[in-house]
């Protein structure tokens, strides 16, 4: 019987959700090609190249691309990330103003050329900043504004790079990339790199990681239970966090502490067959 004075936390005795996404953790969870990549993405800025990351929803590269920005010494780079590719043309150049402080106002100079100033600025100041930007869903944008996104990456007045991009989209932004139209898109890009779902193996760590990190009790899986959401769920993070959320909200209905294998096949919101 539910007892609706209780709340989930204080029921199952947890920190934090293991399966919300309300909160960030300090340090994500990074299986080996995330950690491979990590280390290949902080080398490549280091030396001012761009570089776009692709895979398929749930692959955690949002995730990674957060850890690879908050890693960077904040007294060198002035990291950003723009949130959603989809944008249009001109709002995609006012995102980028609003992280670099330009005026978007007025009509005199177009936006995109305050922008080239701007970042060239900021590499001539005594105490340079090196601008870095993160596009989400970058197999939204419009070709004009890759277009844009490579003329922001040159400084023609000292002849080097003035920013480097990171540009994260699905499975089709690679396709889109091969593109002949986007070939001056695709050269000024070091690498095309793929991010891959998580192995089972690598899946059970995640959960774990997760009710660690909420500080969830030991009791609060068992082992098959754990199995199911791993195998089920065939390394997508998202579907995860979506499995292991509906997973607790049917156990806290039922007021189970313990969240087992029969559980999870008889919750109606879940199709597994056994």
């Amino acid at each position: 019987m539910l007892n609706q004075g209780e709340s989930p936390a204080e029921f199952f005795d947890y920190k934090h959700h293991p399966f919300a996404d309300t909160y960030r953790l300090k340090t994500p969870y990074l299986g080996e090609q995330d950690r491979r990549f990590f280390k290949t993405a902080l080398s490549l800025i280091s030396t001012g190249k761009s570089f776009a990351l692709c895979g398929p929803s749930g692959a955690g590269k949002s995730t990674l691309i957060h850890h690879v920005l908050s890693r960077l010494d904040v007294n060198c780079y002035k990291p950003a990330l723009v949130h959603y590719g989809g944008l249009q043309r001109n709002g995609m150049l006012k995102a980028i103003a609003d992280v670099l402080g330009v005026d978007t106002d007025g009509r005199t100079v177009p936006l995109l050329i305050k922008l080239q100033k701007q970042i060239m600025l900021m590499a001539s100041e005594n105490r340079s900043m090196f601008p870095v930007f993160a596009i989400d869903d970058a197999h939204l944008m419009e070709k004009e504004s890759l277009m844009d996104i490579c003329s922001l990456m040159f400084n023609p007045h000292k002849e080097t790079v003035a920013a480097s991009f990171i540009l994260v989209g699905d499975e089709t932004f690679l396709k889109k990339l091969q593109l002949q139209i986007l070939a001056p898109v695709k050269t000024r890009l070091t690498g095309l790199f793929n991010l891959n779902t998580l192995n089972e193996k690598e899946s059970l760590e995640f959960i774990k990681f997760r009710l660690s990190s909420a500080k969830a009790p030991d009791s609060l899986f068992e082992a098959d239970a754990l199995s199911i959401m791993s195998s089920h769920c065939r390394g997508n993070r998202r579907q995860i966090m979506n499995m292991g959320t509906l997973i607790m909200t049917e156990a806290f209905y039922r007021q189970e502490k313990t969240i087992s294998s029969e559980l999870i096949f008889n919750c109606d919101q879940i199709e597994i067959s056994e």
